[in-house]
């Protein structure tokens, strides 16, 4: 996959020390743009500038390249500050969502101004349980930047108003200037790029199983050939014992003085047999030239077979790459939000082998007693063996009836995880009824 490079300006101060200095776009722990030089790495600024006067990161702490076509987060310039805003109301996008879980205020902003709205919410009295950055579409059908799952107990229609009251009644000078945010625009780009590798990796097993059964095919095929190309060549080696014992009878009677009716009999089974002869070696020939064409076949099939194989593989590689990037960031993420850390920063920090994958963490953050599921979690990050095999899916373990602490589905928690080596990928999931888990199950086959 192809990084982006920037042609730099390298400034020392005031002072120009080098021009025309192409470099690839590296990500610095901040979430900004960076690029090597001297050793180290320099934060990139606006123009493509980079100014060795300033501060600076090892080249270790930046591992992460930008990926070609994404937008260049630049680093703001040193000694420019911008005052942080009063917060006097919000006008951005927003709205309510209601499901069995509670109230979500789900909304539109930068990653700054979304830490004022959660603590005008607070403010308000609308205490807030959970904020973290959305990946699903609301009710209404939309994607928005952040979610805030409330603790009001009202109705939607009162959890309305109140938040509406919460957004507007500070509000005495101009709306809050909402800025784009590098580190929401790059998870965006990661979840758009690891769901389209998901699909191809989808349609690539498909392919592969396709490939897999004609490849099945062709080696019946080819066995029931060569079981027929032995036959024929047992009968023809006998065929041809039985003419060489005509041909030497023959030549005696030649030698003979006389022609009797027995000579007669055996010139007429002579020709008798080098008819079939020919006959057989009609159809041998062409039974060779099947079995050529069907190793021929088989080849080719085994070829894409590996072609596929190998394609896959590479899928998965980069998708696991991607997903370990948007792990990154959601650390770095919650690292500049502490101590609002959020059930993602907290599963990251907890559960060193465990990757968790679909939507585990919002699952796990909407169990009313989650205490099961930990213990369950902390057991499979040492190592234990929990569970059943997972059936039709094979590498997957399931850990059945987790307590949830939520009324009416209190034992229905679900841990499903794949034991591989230094890592683990866990899936938690609420079970709805067999359909919806079935479902479920059915997603855990691309991983």
């Amino acid at each position: 996959m192809a990084f982006t490079q920037v042609v730099v300006r390298v400034l020392d101060g005031p002072s120009v020390v080098d021009e025309s200095i192409r470099r690839p776009v590296r990500l610095t722990p901040d979430g900004f743009a960076g690029v090597v030089y001297a050793g180290a790495v320099y934060p990139l600024l606006l123009d493509n500038l980079v100014d060795i006067a300033g501060s600076s990161w090892e080249i270790e702490d930046c591992n992460r390249f930008l990926f070609s076509g994404a937008a260049i987060p630049y680093a703001p310039r040193v000694g420019v500050m911008t005052p942080e805003p009063r917060f006097d109301g919000f006008s951005g996008k927003w709205s309510v969502e209601t499901n069995r879980f509670g109230h979500y205020v789900v909304f539109n902003a930068s990653e700054r101004i979304a830490g004022h709205v959660v603590d005008a919410l607070e403010a308000a009295g609308l205490s807030v349980q959970r904020w973290d950055v959305s990946h699903r579409p609301a009710s209404d059908g939309r994607f928005y930047d952040w979610f805030a799952r409330l603790r009001f107990k009202g109705s939607r229609d009162e959890c309305v108003a109140r938040v509406s009251a919460a957004f507007s009644a500070t509000r005495t000078v101009s709306p809050i200037e909402e800025t784009p945010r590098p580190t929401v625009e790059r998870l965006e780009q990661l979840e758009t790029q690891a769901e389209r590798l998901l699909d191809q990796v989808m349609q690539l097993r498909e392919r592969l199983v396709a490939s897999e059964e004609d490849s099945a095919q062709l080696r019946v095929k080819l066995h029931n050939a060569t079981t027929r190309e032995t036959q024929l060549t047992g009968a023809l080696d006998r065929a041809l014992a039985h003419q060489q014992s005509l041909h030497e009878q023959l030549a005696a009677l030649r030698d003979s003085a006389q022609h009797t009716p027995e000579t007669s009999a055996l010139l007429a089974q002579q020709s008798e047999t080098d008819e079939l002869m020919e006959l057989v070696l009609a159809e041998n020939a062409d039974l060779r030239q099947q079995v050529a064409t069907l190793l021929q076949r088989s080849d080719q099939g085994d070829g894409r077979i590996r072609t596929l194989e190998a394609t896959v593989i590479e899928l998965q590689e980069r998708l696991e790459e991607i997903s370990e990037q948007e792990r990154e960031r959601h650390r770095a993420t919650a690292a500049r939000l502490a101590p609002r850390v959020g059930v993602s920063g907290f599963l990251d920090a907890a559960f060193a082998r465990l990757t968790f994958v679909l939507d585990s963490v919002e699952v796990l953050a909407n169990f009313e007693a989650p205490a099961s599921a930990l213990r369950a979690l902390v057991q499979i990050d040492m190592g234990e063996l929990l569970g059943k095999d997972l059936q039709g899916v094979r590498g997957w373990r399931e850990v059945p009836k987790i307590a949830t602490g939520i009324s009416g589905s209190e034992d229905m928690g679900r841990i499903y995880y794949k034991p591989g080596g230094n890592r683990v990928l866990v899936s938690v999931h609420l079970k709805q009824n067999d359909k919806e888990q079935r479902r479920h199950v059915k997603r855990l086959r691309v991983f």
